[in-house]
């Protein structure tokens, strides 16, 4: 049986044709993850991060918990979905005291029914935690893709329309 044999110049251009189609599709998944999410505040903070979460929502967190830390309502504005309008509160800024206390873990669990909606448990240093805070990808209210968390509080209460629909738990 004749034996196939390749020669050194062969073998180094079928490697690096492998390497780059790896490396263009790794390259294009993260452009991709990226464009779908552009419009997502995402910070650097340390935040410990469990279960399923996008590097988007993860972000988001990161920032949220920032926010809380510093009492920066104008954060907390930014990362607060806004369909329909709200503002922040002192309510919303109860945890800021935990968030400082050391490093926060965050819990994330995607909804089975709707990939734009997820919910975040935050555990923080101190023992505080904060259950089920909802995410949701603003496309989802008619906005432009971005995640936002489901804080703050509306600021039309009076009005006659129903209540926007929240994402829950059960959802």
């Amino acid at each position: 049986m004749p034996r196939l044999r390749l020669s050194r110049t062969t073998a180094v251009w079928a490697v690096s044709v492998i390497i780059g189609a790896s490396a263009l599709t790794w390259g294009g998944r993260a452009a991709w993850e990226r464009y779908e999410t552009w419009g997502t505040p995402t910070c650097s903070w340390p935040l410990q991060v469990r279960g399923t979460a996008s590097p988007a929502q993860a972000g988001l967190v990161r920032c949220y918990v920032r926010a809380l830390a510093s009492r920066d309502s104008a954060w907390l504005m930014a990362v607060a979905d806004y369909i329909p309008p709200i503002r922040i509160t002192n309510a919303d800024l109860s945890h800021s005291t935990d968030a400082r206390a050391g490093l926060a873990t965050a819990t994330f669990r995607q909804n089975p029914n709707d990939t734009s909606s997820a919910f975040v448990d935050i555990s923080y240093a101190d023992g505080a935690r904060e259950d089920d805070l909802g995410l949701i990808n603003m496309n989802a209210m008619g906005g432009p893709s971005g995640w936002r968390m489901v804080i703050g509080t509306d600021i039309s209460p009076g009005s006659s329309a129903p209540p926007a629909a929240r994402p829950g738990p059960g959802s």
